[in-house]
């Protein structure tokens, strides 16, 4: 039995919303939202630690007040998908802004502290609890709410769990809305980065875009995937840890252009390839998103709401990454491999889907693939509701993977935290990896 108790849940509008007479104002979508049609939500949560003097029904009914006054800014987040069916199985989706609402939903968790969960190793078994929407599919957005926020109180804190539709957000957005939420909450009263809705088409691409796909292809795309039940495991790495790593990376490789992510990332590859055992001959797969915004020609605009990434893939032998000079190698095919995604190759690419489209499911995982999620770039640590900054971050269960690492900014300036998914005999080994755990701070 759970033991997180649901007290109440209601649906939050935009407090201001302008609905026209005839018709609602409809948003179509590009590729890069449409891949993740079979995926899960997007879920994130922070954790806030706060005194027993604090007036919690205060606290929940401020945060519902300056939710619905935020969505004001926001129309997407309270809208539906809308998928239509045309002739010889092809499909179109577009978001029909109607203001239907977001779903918040109040709990309590009264045998859970913060320090257990900062404490743990390990996510808690628990943790997926405290998030709405588990194991609905962004499809169903058509009829379920495309935002659902769950407030958790718990014994000295709350856990505020944020599930966001990943086809209409991808993590730059889903962070915008949060900061701008906080903002809210603060007393502000204009958030200071407005959002553009306004999806990026090449010239002549006739909208919406259509592709094939029944509804119940989609929904057996979807159902296909095994069902993941692995722990995730938390690193964290202190600034002058990842500065050591970068400046490694860049000695063994001969350059100065290795990035602090791409040294770190490659040393924890380089980490669960040697924990799995894998063959030197064997071939392994690096898989991470890039994001378009700042990449095309003209670039997009910064605060851009919506999904503009695509997903980039380094394969190596595993043997190279095992090598005296691995972190430098690896490291460096990371790198140029980033440095591909010019403006001609992201729009072929999206040019490409039109012909041949392609979706993100959890079987793309396979035992020798690592996926990486998030970025240390997103403002986790200054989401103050009112009543102080988080003090921990957390994933939801939503689209877990074998070999998914889900990375964040660290409390600490310049620090980096890692949620790394694997069978927990190879976590294990990865925690009893010396090479690697001298520079974990945990």
């Amino acid at each position: 039995m759970s033991s997180v108790q649901v007290l109440s849940s209601a649906t939050i509008h935009a407090l201001n919303h302008n609905l026209c007479d005839s018709t609602y104002h409809t948003i179509n979508l590009t590729p890069w939202d449409l891949q993740f049609l079979p995926y899960g939500y997007n879920q994130k949560g922070l954790l806030y630690h706060h005194s027993s003097e604090l007036d919690t029904t205060n606290q929940i009914q401020h945060l519902k007040h300056s939710l619905s006054n935020t969505l004001d800014f926001f129309p997407p987040l309270t809208s539906r998908l809308k998928i239509t069916e045309h002739e010889d199985n092809m499909i179109s989706c577009c978001i029909v802004c109607n203001n239907e609402g977001a779903l918040f939903v109040h709990a309590v968790a009264k045998s859970i502290s913060v320090a257990g969960i900062l404490g743990s190793t390990y996510h808690l078994s628990i943790i997926p609890s405290f998030f709405a929407l588990n194991g609905v599919k962004n499809y169903e957005g058509t009829s379920q709410p495309l935002l659902a926020v769950q407030v958790t109180e718990l014994i000295d804190g709350i856990f505020i769990g944020f599930t966001i539709n990943h086809a209409i957000v991808d993590g730059k957005s889903f962070w915008h809305f949060i900061n701008s939420w906080s903002e809210i909450s603060r007393g502000c009263l204009k958030i200071s980065k407005l959002p553009i809705f306004e999806r990026w088409f090449p010239k002549g691409i006739e909208c919406p875009i259509r592709f094939p796909f029944t509804i119940d292809l989609l929904n057996n795309h979807s159902n296909d995937e095994e069902k993941i039940n692995l722990p995730y495991r938390l690193f964290h790495f202190k600034k002058e840890n990842i500065i050591k790593l970068k400046f490694k990376a860049n000695l063994e490789a001969g350059t100065k252009n290795i990035s602090s992510l791409q040294a770190l990332l490659t040393h924890i590859w380089h980490s669960i390839i040697r924990s799995k055992k894998i063959d030197s001959q064997e071939k392994v797969n690096f898989m991470l998103d890039i994001g378009v915004r700042h990449r095309l020609v003209p670039p997009l605009q910064e605060d851009y709401f919506g999904n503009a990434v695509i997903e980039c893939v380094v394969t190596m032998q595993a043997g190279e990454l095992l090598e005296d000079i691995g972190l430098g190698k690896g490291s460096w095919e990371m790198n140029k491999m980033i440095a591909l995604y010019s403006d001609e190759k992201l729009k072929n690419h999206y040019e490409n889907w039109l012909i041949k489209p392609s979706f993100f499911t959890l079987s793309v995982a396979n035992n020798n693939s690592t996926v990486i999620a998030n970025s240390p770039l997103f403002d986790v640590y200054g989401n103050d509701f009112g009543w102080g900054i988080p003090v921990g971050v957390r994933s939801g269960g939503s689209n877990k993977k074998n070999g998914k690492i889900v990375v964040y900014a660290g409390v600490e300036e310049g620090s980096i935290d890692l949620e790394v998914c694997l069978p927990y005999e190879i976590l294990e080994a990865i925690g009893n990896d010396s090479e690697f755990m001298e520079v974990v701070s945990n």
